[in-house]
């Protein structure tokens, strides 16, 4: 028996063959991509001007650290009820109380405004506003609503510092924490602010929109808290 060829029936198998191909191609480039975004930071932070300073700053102390050295950690939800207080801004009183916070922090150089100056950040290594020196928190308004809520918090005996934090819009920023590199271990080796210790920078980025913060790690390096806090 003589095979007859159809055209017509053969071109449409090579456009579904080809439409495949094409699916899983831009699949695997997504995956690719995907994993990458996660496992360092992402080119928006990497280009930010405040985040390149820091960079420059730590690379001047004789700190070995590149944007690719930091590595994803962990993420999660920013907001906690247990944390997160908010109150309407058209009630006058909230609105002079609104005004006087956001006075009285902009007295600290640890404050970082957004582009818009309703927004601020302090990491102050102090005890303020109910915070502890361990504690990162937000205050602003944002649409009607004043919001105060903690956003990061890190553990003393990690001997960890904030010391630095940069907007790269009104709804996203940057917080930089160093701290013990093992202390999350099972059995962490403590260490006293005057000794020699194996220590790693911690990038808090964070997404107001979202309700999210990414974390990301960088290699280990040697240091004392002391220097770190006086240098950084």
């Amino acid at each position: 028996m003589k095979l007859t060829f159809n055209k017509t029936h053969f071109d449409k198998i090579l456009i579904f063959t080809i439409a495949i191909l094409i699916a899983i191609g831009v699949s695997l480039n997504l995956q690719k991509q995907y994993s990458i975004d996660r496992s360092k930071i992402p080119a928006k932070l990497e280009a930010n001007g405040k985040f390149q300073r820091w960079l420059t700053n730590i690379k001047n102390k004789n700190i070995p650290l590149e944007a690719d050295n930091l590595r994803f950690v962990e993420d999660s939800n920013i907001f906690n009820t247990i944390w997160t207080s908010t109150m309407s801004i058209d009630d006058e009183n909230n609105k002079r109380f609104y005004d006087e916070n956001m006075a009285a922090l902009a007295k600290f150089k640890e404050s970082e405004f957004s582009p818009n100056e309703r927004e601020v950040i302090n990491y102050s290594d102090s005890v303020r506003f109910g915070y502890n020196p361990n504690e990162v928190f937000f205050y602003g308004l944002r649409e009607d609503k004043v919001l105060q809520t903690r956003i990061v918090k890190c553990e003393l005996e990690a001997n960890c510092y904030f010391h630095r934090a940069g907007f790269l819009d009104n709804h996203v920023f940057f917080i930089s924490e160093v701290s013990l590199h093992n202390f999350d271990d099972e059995n962490p080796i403590l260490c006293k602010p005057e000794e020699t210790c194996s220590y790693s920078f911690r990038v808090h980025l964070v997404d107001l929109n979202n309700n999210s913060i990414v974390t990301y790690r960088s290699e280990p390096f040697d240091s004392t808290l002391l220097y770190l806090k006086k240098e950084l």
